[in-house]
């Protein structure tokens, strides 16, 4: 679990799409969903949707907001997309659930991203999101990514001169995927242990934006920092200036005052993580009688021919797992894709919080496909 969540992953309906829940029902009460309503236009019209849930409703986030998350809430996501060439629709559902939301709305945002998926004939990919392990996918919808502490419940923590608690945020540039932005900067408030050579920080006091520049952070980092920053400046209608430091400079004192005190600065190497990870293919059915789940494939090894039609497949490339559900899979396979999915991060140790995709063979697989790829 992340540190301090207040929910349980194991214990929200994730692993829940196209389980006895009658999917009809779902269907019909998806239409009666007043925030993808016809008129919303979601399932007619390309676009990007954010709603979050508020004691138990969908909420239509103003799109001033897109972009900016809070880790005591839940949301849900849709990004839909003209097929090339063509006038299709593809929609990709992700629900996010910050580490400090409650139960109920994690549950609330799993079912209802299952109601949304009905309510669009079962095609989109759906996503499961957790703060700070976001996909790749996820991050290239916005030209800016942040996680801010507070939720709903708490107002946000909006700016308020008398009573405005500091705060340090961490810049990092997210590579585009295909269909997002070149670039999507990923902002996140966290503790200044993290402070290191490699990132750039903003310390926001309220009044007092202080930019710090590690000395091997990109030039990209910089610029998008400091557009990040004046951001917050026109929100505040200039109520608040920033000064920028480099790391090194004489006069980065000013920024280690605001903090507190000055830390020690980490190699980027410390922070970083080396990959050389092997992709896996698992494959789950019941053709036996009984439900087996058994690893198929490795490395090289791993292809798409090896996929069929009549059962449900798990693909590990570290940073994403995928569901892929076959066209001829029964009921009882693909209600259990993402159980075992989660099982599969559990028993092997891996981080719990990986994002989690589910891949229908009629459906949109692009994603699935460069995944199969990597490596």
């Amino acid at each position: 679990m992340l540190k301090n969540s207040t929910w349980k992953l194991e214990e929200t309906n994730l692993a829940e799409f196209g389980s006895k829940l009658d999917k009809e029902h779902r269907k019909q009460e998806g239409a009666l969903e007043k925030a993808w309503g016809k008129e919303t236009g979601v399932g007619s019209e390309a676009g990007l949707w954010v709603w979050r849930i508020e004691q138990f409703q969908v909420v239509p986030v103003p799109k001033a907001e897109y972009g900016r998350f809070y880790d005591g809430d839940s949301y849900i996501i849709l990004s839909s997309r003209k097929k090339e060439d063509s006038d299709v629709l593809l929609h990709d559902i992700h629900f996010w659930l910050g580490k400090e939301t409650s139960q109920d709305e994690a549950g609330t945002a799993a079912y209802k991203t299952v109601e949304l998926d009905d309510y669009l004939d079962g095609r989109p990919v759906q996503h499961r999101e957790v703060g700070g392990y976001e996909s790749k996918q996820l991050l290239s919808y916005f030209k800016s990514f942040s996680v801010l502490r507070g939720g709903v419940k708490t107002g946000f923590h909006h700016w308020s001169e008398p009573e405005y608690v500091s705060r340090l945020l961490m810049v990092k540039s997210a590579l585009h995927t295909p269909g997002g932005h070149k670039y999507t900067v990923v902002v996140k408030e966290v503790g200044k242990e993290l402070i290191n050579t490699g990132d750039v920080f903003i310390l926001d006091t309220g009044k007092v934006l202080y930019q710090w520049n590690g000395k091997k952070s990109s030039g990209v980092e910089r610029v998008k920092a400091a557009e990040y920053a004046h951001g917050i400046e026109a929100d505040r209608a200039g109520a608040v200036t920033v000064q920028t430091f480099d790391e090194g400079d004489r006069d980065q004192r000013l920024f280690w005052e605001a903090l507190g005190g000055e830390v020690e600065v980490k190699p980027v190497e410390a922070v970083e993580e080396e990959s050389t990870y092997v992709k896996k293919l698992y494959r789950l059915s019941d053709a036996s009688g009984a439900i087996e789940f058994e690893e198929e494939a490795t490395g090289d090894k791993v292809t798409k021919e090896l996929l069929d039609s009549n059962d449900v497949f798990i693909l590990d490339v570290q940073n994403e797992i995928f569901v892929w559900i076959g066209s001829g899979a029964n009921k009882e396979e693909h209600r259990l894709g993402l159980h075992y999915a989660q099982e599969y991060l559990k028993k092997q140790g891996l981080n719990a919080h990986t994002p989690i995709a589910k891949v229908m063979e009629n459906g949109d697989h692009t994603m699935f496909d460069n995944a199969l790829n990597r490596f």
